[in-house]
């Protein structure tokens, strides 16, 4: 297995919970986003027809829950494509309407010394 490499894309502190930027690595455009602290990185295509997900919203989604029971969860975390909606997991890549069959392709993200890194 070869070496991954890696690319600085800011200082963590210049990227605040619920933000994300964009920027180009090995030729695509990818996304990486502050989840209270935690960082990923996913391309900024989306699967169903290409969308580009950095002009969506970062939001929540709804949840399972009993008849006539509404519950909001899982706020900051989703990802929802301006063209037609679908929703995925930022944290793990996973489409929420088809978890097993769509997901973002996504990249390793490490913070050292206030630096995040992308692998890839």
């Amino acid at each position: 297995m070869s070496a991954m490499a890696e690319v600085i894309v800011g200082r963590a502190c210049d990227l605040p919970p619920g933000q994300l930027v964009t920027c180009i690595i090995d030729g695509r455009q990818v996304c990486v986003a502050n989840i209270d602290g935690r960082y990923v990185a996913f391309r900024d295509t989306c699967p169903h027809q290409g969308a580009r997900l950095s002009q969506g919203t970062i939001a929540g989604t709804m949840m399972p829950s009993p008849p006539h029971q509404y519950k909001y969860g899982m706020h900051g975390c989703i990802i929802r494509c301006p063209w037609h909606g679908w929703e995925f997991d930022m944290r793990s890549g996973q489409a929420i309407f088809d978890p097993g069959r769509r997901r973002l392709a996504s990249y390793d993200v490490s913070v050292v010394n206030g630096d995040i890194a992308v692998h890839y």
